[in-house]
């Protein structure tokens, strides 16, 4: 399902480019460029398409590139084999697409030498008597078209980055709360031993000695009662074992409230972890949510499954996607190196590696990193 930006700029540019081949095929009835013109809007109208509906997305960048390309070289054919005036409103409408593919700098001069370009193709193909003018008009045209376009993108940005954050905060604060949750079962049961385990002791020690000083029928009835108080006391020790072994985080939750804004997402999660340490859980789960954001933007991954593996003292991390493969130079980007430092203090290892089908991100800890985290 296309997003609310994606329509409306499919409609506004099918609409723009509706009217201009109306209009420049209607002046150009009878003409023997008229097939061929009408072969050139076809041909823009189907690059136009893929990058305004977000399919090509679905593909490397170059591929959308390649469409832009396609579109500004129908354009000044068109501007070249007839005089037209409203076909120079193509460059307007490919100016706008520019944004998305393109940095800031790249994007204007690509609009300015196709505004030389164009004010070239008027001086030695038109009879217009203005074409500096002309040409710079359109130029104005295509520069506001260019910086809505790249207030749109900046605006897109801010708002992902908003719900990344968002995210990241929900599941930090399921961290927290869990470990609120342990910090009190650990001192509960500190309490257990410090206390109840005392004075059980003390209670052990004056049953022991009242057992040799009582009646000898009494003597029976006085080792029953320190019976009691053994079993209760190994009770209360086994409790207070039980909670520490017990006190563990569940990054499970945390990862899924990182996945309740993505809808489209197909996501297996399967084995656990036991963590102890909020801050190693948190930034396992800040990398976890990169290698999620990185399946989704560069590889358009529908699919993911996030393999939890520990044993002993060593963890595996497996982040497998259905995206389209390994882009050249991902395994050192600033995404996998925001990784690395992030977990280099836990001797964590993060490695980037290629599918039959998408991409594996491996997150692994050597096993000294649980004295790390007890720390």
């Amino acid at each position: 399902m296309m997003k609310n930006e994606y329509i409306l700029l499919t409609l506004a540019g099918v609409f723009t480019l509706g009217l201009v081949a109306y209009v420049e095929l209607e002046r150009l009835s009878g003409s023997p460029y008229i097939l061929w013109s009408m072969l050139g809007y076809i041909f823009f109208l189907m690059c136009f398409l893929p990058i305004s509906t977000g399919y090509s997305r679905k593909f490397p960048p170059y591929f959308s590139q390649g469409l832009l390309t396609g579109q500004i070289l129908v354009a000044l054919v068109s501007l070249i084999v007839h005089q037209g005036p409203v076909a120079p409103v193509l460059l307007v409408v490919w100016a706008g697409q520019l944004p998305d593919f393109f940095s800031r700098r790249a994007a204007f001069a690509q609009v300015i030498i196709s505004a030389l370009c164009f004010c070239a193709i008027m001086y030695f193909c038109w009879t217009d008597s203005y074409p500096i003018v002309t040409s710079l008009i359109y130029l104005g045209f295509q520069l506001f078209a260019l910086s809505s376009s790249f207030a749109r993108v900046s605006e897109r940005n801010a708002r992902e980055r908003v719900e990344q954050l968002n995210q990241q905060l929900q599941a930090t604060r399921i961290l927290l709360a869990q470990s609120s949750r342990q910090d009190e079962r650990v001192r509960i049961a500190r309490d257990l031993h410090d206390i109840l385990g005392h004075q059980l002791t003390a209670l052990n020690l004056q049953l022991e000695i009242l057992q040799h000083k009582v009646p000898e029928e009494l003597r029976e009835t006085v080792q029953q009662s320190k019976g009691l108080a053994k079993e209760l006391l190994e009770n209360i020790r086994q409790v207070v074992r039980d909670q520490r072994n017990l006190l563990s985080l569940d990054i499970r939750q945390a990862v899924q409230a990182l996945l309740a804004h993505i809808p489209q997402l197909e996501i297996q999660i399967e084995g656990e972890l036991q963590l102890d340490s909020v801050q190693l859980a948190e930034q396992i789960v800040l990398c976890i949510q990169e290698g999620i954001s990185n399946a989704l933007r560069h590889g358009r991954a529908t699919r993911i499954s996030l393999l939890l593996e520990q044993q002993s003292n060593a963890i595996k991390i497996s982040l497998d996607d259905n995206g389209r493969g390994l882009v050249a130079g991902a395994g050192n980007g600033t995404g996998i190196q925001g990784m690395r430092e992030r977990l280099s203090p836990y001797s964590g290892l993060v490695e980037l590696s290629a599918l039959a089908q998408g991409c594996r991100l491996a997150i692994s800890f050597n096993p000294s990193f649980k004295e790390i985290a007890h720390d």
